[in-house]
């Protein structure tokens, strides 16, 4: 008899461990949803970085916009120069014919500008880097997508899981109360001298340990209300109902669409796979060349005259002025050597995310065939369910009065009310079994409308 409790316990641990919580009422469960929708930092962050993302492709758009930088110098330096050619970096070159010595008395001067560069033209790399930028941020909202359904399956399980438990305790208290009708039968028949005195020492035994059984589910229901209070960001919305009408109606098999072209795992897989396409092309582009159109306007002021005199007042007024316009292309040649392997690794990437799809079509078929099987024997179990207990219920009560008119002992009648409660246990965990297995399929087909569509009805 303890171990037939023991197995109910862990078939109903094997239930609720693996995922978690569900609504009472189709009004409550959507409440659920959309709070975890609002509310969970998880769905917050994919979020979050979707939206970073729209930013990014707006970045790549305003390259178009041309740069314009305006400046102010002054210094103090010398002027001694000498005629020849130097590669300017890391050198500050001099300005001016050569001296004929080196004088290190230093001379102010000063210098503004006003500076354009435009590039108007990209020959394809702009509008490269720009459907990069819009491939990832699909990605990003894939990805977002794809945490959110994968969410709200986990709510959706969680709250299940909270009206199995809820439930059972029912049955638990029903048994307890069977317990305690059947206490005080034998306590009446001991008096009256009809049963021995043992009777009601062993149906107060197990009346006590159907307390203890109650004690451990109502600790079970708390410790799945508060994982859904997780799942919804902290805080249940307003108004947690108690929906029964979940054992009572089953499920319709239906015939569900085979596809999982737009389950969101393979949507994210499409996403992954047009963003390294898109990757290699942006590649591919930066070996083109770059048109470059350029403005300026600028004056400046030294401290040294053109006749070589030296007057540090001057160096700080402009005295010269000028303007300019102008146009460079730039013709990368051997970038193409250079960036040969970035593009094979690119490609291998892009091929890798291939198969990573295929991958995951191939998986979710599988397991979207498995939960649609599965659906269905779990749908035809939960139908026989009701039988069984409805034989033990007789078989209860038939026992009960046979023990009442003395012909069986007080050991007949607890198998019978254990069986009688195994039996509605049962009926309630076949039916869970059901609309999980439900859940399950939607899961894997991509679809919660599978399940929302018939829950509630």
């Amino acid at each position: 008899m303890h171990s037939k409790i023991g197995l109910l316990a862990g078939i109903l641990l094997c239930f609720s461990l693996p995922e978690r919580s569900y609504a009472q009422g189709k009004s409550y469960l959507d409440s659920l949803l959309r709070t975890a929708t609002a509310n969970y930092p998880l769905i917050k962050v994919k979020r979050l970085q979707a939206q970073a993302l729209q930013y990014a492709v707006k970045y790549k758009q305003n390259g178009l916009i041309p740069s314009l930088n305006a400046s102010y110098q002054v210094d103090y330096a010398t002027a001694n120069n000498i005629t020849g050619m130097i590669y300017p970096q890391y050198i500050t070159p001099i300005s001016g014919p050569p001296s004929k010595g080196n004088d290190y008395s230093g001379v102010p001067g000063s210098a503004a500008a006003l500076n354009l560069q435009w590039e108007p033209i990209t020959f394809g790399q702009r509008g490269a880097e720009i459907d990069l930028a819009k491939g990832r941020l699909q990605y990003g909202q894939a990805d977002e997508n794809l945490t959110l359904f994968q969410h709200q399956i986990y709510v959706i399980g969680a709250w299940l899981n909270y009206q199995l438990v809820s439930d059972l305790i029912k049955v638990y208290q029903s048994n307890i109360n069977k317990s305690a009708f059947n206490l005080k039968q034998a306590q009446t028949l001991v008096v009256s001298g009809l049963r021995p005195g043992t009777d009601s020492s062993s149906f107060h035994s197990e009346y006590t340990r159907a307390e203890m059984q109650l004690i451990a589910f109502e600790r079970q229901r708390d410790s799945t209300l508060i994982a859904l209070k997780e799942l919804v960001g902290g805080k249940l919305p307003a108004g947690l109902p108690a929906d029964s009408s979940l054992f009572s109606n089953l499920p319709a098999i239906t015939l569900a669409d085979t596809s999982t072209t737009d389950h969101p795992e393979v949507q994210l897989g499409k996403a992954n796979v047009s963003a390294n396409e898109l990757a290699l092309k942006s590649l591919k582009k930066s070996i083109l060349p770059h048109l470059t159109l350029w403005s300026t306007g600028y004056g400046r002021g030294s401290g040294i005259g053109a006749d070589g005199s030296v007057n540090s007042s001057d160096g700080w007024r402009f005295q010269r002025y000028n303007y300019g316009v102008g146009a460079q292309i730039a013709f990368p040649i051997l970038e193409v050597f250079r960036q040969k392997p970035l593009w094979k690794q690119q490609e291998l990437l892009t091929a890798s995310s291939r198969e990573q799809l295929a991958q995951t079509e191939l998986h979710l078929n599988t397991q979207k065939e498995i939960a649609a099987s599965n659906f269905q024997k779990a749908v035809q179990s939960a139908r026989l369910a009701p039988l069984q207990f409805h034989s033990a219920e007789y078989s209860y009560k038939a026992i009960q009065s046979r023990y009442k008119s003395g012909l069986i002992n007080y050991y007949d009648v607890i198998q019978a009310q254990q069986l009688l409660f195994q039996s509605a246990a049962t009926v309630k965990i076949a039916y869970y079994g059901a609309w999980r297995a439900l859940l399950n399929e939607a899961a894997y087909s991509g679809s919660l409308n599978l399940f929302l569509n018939q829950y509630g009805k």
